[in-house]
């Protein structure tokens, strides 16, 4: 299975490094990608990195959040702005298993329309923002919908990680890697209605 986390400046680090350390130790193949081109990206808190590619045919696609709720200049709310990350993950939807998403980044799979009439989660601060795009907000760490899984703030990528280990490759896997980097699964997930 090939998982690709779509990277863009601005971003939360916590949003991608969590679920990557998960998914990768749980023996997935993940990699960062970005919307356009290849090359640098630099996070909300300036740590930069080298993207070798851009997001293609993945079997799973993770969104991360960062800047939206301040409206920064960079992050998830100016690239909704921008529109070029949403009409990609809309165009990839289609052919990927599932797409997921860690806080804020559940914006921008909404803003792609892929969250219309579905249940869904995201920062508890943007609830309000994710049900204007007609999504039935779930206050929950993580809502399960079949083919679209979200998170809500950041720690909650770490459940993501978990749970899309237990998911794909059983709870034995899941509670390895939990053990292996200290982290206690408390949290429930919650599975939406009809998918």
């Amino acid at each position: 299975m090939r998982i690709e986390i779509v990277v863009f400046d601005g971003f939360d680090e916590l949003d991608v490094f969590g679920p990557f350390e998960v998914l990768s130790m749980a023996g997935l193949t993940v990699e960062l990608v970005a919307a356009e081109r290849p090359g640098p990206v630099t996070s909300m808190r300036a740590v930069r990195v080298e993207v070798p590619t851009v997001l293609g045919r993945p079997d799973g696609v993770i969104v991360p959040g960062g800047g939206w709720l301040n409206r920064a200049p960079a992050g998830a709310w100016a690239e909704a702005q921008r529109g070029v990350l949403p009409s990609r993950l809309a165009a990839v939807a289609p052919s990927a298993r599932w797409m997921a998403s860690v806080c804020t980044g559940g914006l921008l799979l909404a803003a792609a329309g892929l969250l219309a009439d579905r249940q869904a989660t995201t920062n508890h601060n943007a609830y309000e923002e994710l049900r204007s795009y007609g999504v039935d907000v779930v206050e929950e760490r993580v809502v399960d919908a079949g083919d679209r899984i979200t998170a809500g703030a950041l720690s909650a990528g770490l459940d993501l990680g978990l749970w899309i280990a237990e998911r794909e490759l059983g709870t034995a896997t899941a509670d390895r890697v939990a053990t292996s980097v200290g982290y206690a699964r408390t949290a429930r997930v919650f599975h939406a209605r009809g998918r």
